[in-house]
């Protein structure tokens, strides 16, 4: 019998498209995935480093995951990806528990890697990185799809991009990812329609800098149009775009071409609707959600950061977003903490939630990582005075929120269903403008017999379109009653 394999997947969407990378690799060897880490022979760990909270989390995970070894088990844990990179020596030095690590640019040679390091017998085909026809062939005539497509989850993160040339001053991602280089378009666009065979509804597109694929927003929107012609996909979001003015540029050129997804419950659709309707207003695809992280609004501050922009002209960039996009939602990032950061400082970013309203808000603390520029700053800022910063910012914008989910009680909108729950009736749905994962849900009440089981002929399943009454709200969710009937 093959050996078996489970893969933990720890930090962004980014990692979560890596994950696959190995998969398919794991796949192609010969093994087979598991039920649950505790009854795999191979437990995979792909680990994130980004600052000190994900670390900790690596550790932890790693930790728990040994404890299955002693207490009898032969399996073997595995680590991989970010954390392996950048702590090579501590891994080998500290961690005895890890039988094998490796890095991130090893993702599509893991089954070769596992195999000759613990003889695994068998070989379904060369562990090369796969180039564009080989993502299809693979899939199709060796049946890699059965449990790459076996999540269950309609979305997917695809990379289109790895590693990062702007420089941040606290971001260690060019230490261990390199500088940015791009996946070549059609590597993209097949794997977006082998994901599109095996279920997905829902591409989101993610690198470390994903405004600069293509080498301007003209080379980037004419991916966007090849993915729009994958008629099972109903959504495409774009996230990490950086704050600047080619961003900005990208997106009236996605409006120019009426890329944007409108939905029809909504009242805004597009003015180029005329077009065949599909499951949205329009032949857009391109979901009304607008991701940049700013990561600080006081120009001194990111300065220091060697980022761009100050809160005058992400005002500004959020200003025009909302214009071009109807009914757009726009989530953003702060990293606060960062050496120098004053109480003036934090008052701009209270400023700043207050009059950009974002409808998203991530929240970091510093933690200063080795081998970047802002290194030798220290870090001079405490963790109770970083906590309480964050703290206040986080009630703020909780302020705006509760404000935004009283003005969207009552609203019918089209959600994408992520979630069945048969026995309960309830179903677990998302608007386009919010991203799966790490955005809000609506939990939408329903009859129970209404759902399907066993997926049949007009039922009700995961990754179709359902129009949703919004009923209330909890402090992130909303709740919500099903209208009318589902769109494939």
């Amino acid at each position: 019998m093959s050996a078996t394999y489970y893969i933990t997947t720890l930090g962004c969407p980014k990692n979560q498209a890596d994950s696959r990378e190995m998969e398919r690799s794991l796949r192609r060897r010969g093994l087979r995935k598991a039920a649950d880490a505790t009854s795999s022979d191979f437990h995979l760990i792909n680990s994130c480093s980004f600052i000190e909270s994900a670390r900790v989390e690596t550790i932890q995970t790693v930790m728990e995951a040994a404890g299955l070894k002693r207490s009898g088990s032969e399996q073997k844990l595995i680590l991989a990806g970010c954390f392996s990179e950048r702590y090579s020596a501590a891994v080998r030095d500290e961690l005895p528990e890890v039988d094998l690590s490796f890095g991130t640019g090893l993702y599509h040679r893991a089954g070769e890697i596992i195999g000759d390091r613990f003889d695994l017998p068998g070989r379904i085909q060369g562990d090369q990185a796969p180039g564009a026809a080989e993502l299809i062939g693979l899939r199709q005539n060796e049946d890699v799809a059965d449990d790459l497509g076996a999540s269950h989850t309609p979305f997917a993160a695809v990379k289109i991009s790895d590693g990062c040339n702007r420089g941040c001053a606290f971001c260690a991602i060019p230490g261990f990812r390199g500088a940015f280089r791009e996946t070549p378009r059609e590597e993209i666009v097949a794997e977006c329609r082998q994901l599109a065979r095996e279920g997905v509804r829902e591409i989101c597109l993610v690198s470390q800098d994903t405004n600069q694929y293509g080498g301007s927003p003209q080379g980037f929107i004419e991916l966007l149009e090849e993915l729009h012609a994958i008629p099972e996909l109903h959504w495409i979001r774009l996230l990490y775009l950086y704050p600047d003015p080619r961003t900005e540029q990208l997106w009236e050129g996605i409006v120019e071409r009426d890329l944007v997804w409108s939905d029809p419950l909504a009242g805004a659709l597009s003015a180029a609707a005329s077009g065949v309707a599909g499951a949205g207003g329009g032949r857009g695809k391109i979901v009304p959600y607008f991701e940049s992280p700013v990561q600080h609004v006081s120009a001194p501050v990111l300065r220091a950061m060697r980022r761009y922009g100050d809160a005058e002209k992400f005002l500004k960039l959020f200003a025009k977003i909302r214009g071009l996009v109807p009914n757009v939602e726009i989530r953003t990032s702060l990293l606060l903490g960062y050496p120098g950061e004053t109480e003036a400082d934090i008052e701009a970013v209270l400023r700043f939630i207050t009059e950009a309203r974002p409808e998203k808000l991530a929240l970091f603390s510093y933690s200063p990582e080795e081998g970047t520029p802002g290194y030798a700053a220290g870090d001079p800022i405490d963790a109770e005075t970083k906590a309480g910063r964050i703290n206040e910012v986080r009630l703020a914008h909780l302020d705006v929120l509760r404000e935004l989910h009283r003005e969207r009680v009552g609203r019918r909108v089209r959600c994408m269903v992520d979630q069945i729950e048969p026995g309960s009736g309830r179903i677990v749905a998302r608007r386009a403008q919010d991203a799966p994962e790490v955005d809000e849900v609506v939990f939408v009440e329903t009859e129970a017999a209404e759902v399907a089981t066993a997926p049949a002929e007009n039922e009700l399943q995961v990754g179709d379109l359902l129009d949703v009454e919004l009923t209330g709200f909890y402090e992130y969710d909303m709740t919500g009653t099903r209208i009318g009937s589902s769109t494939t």
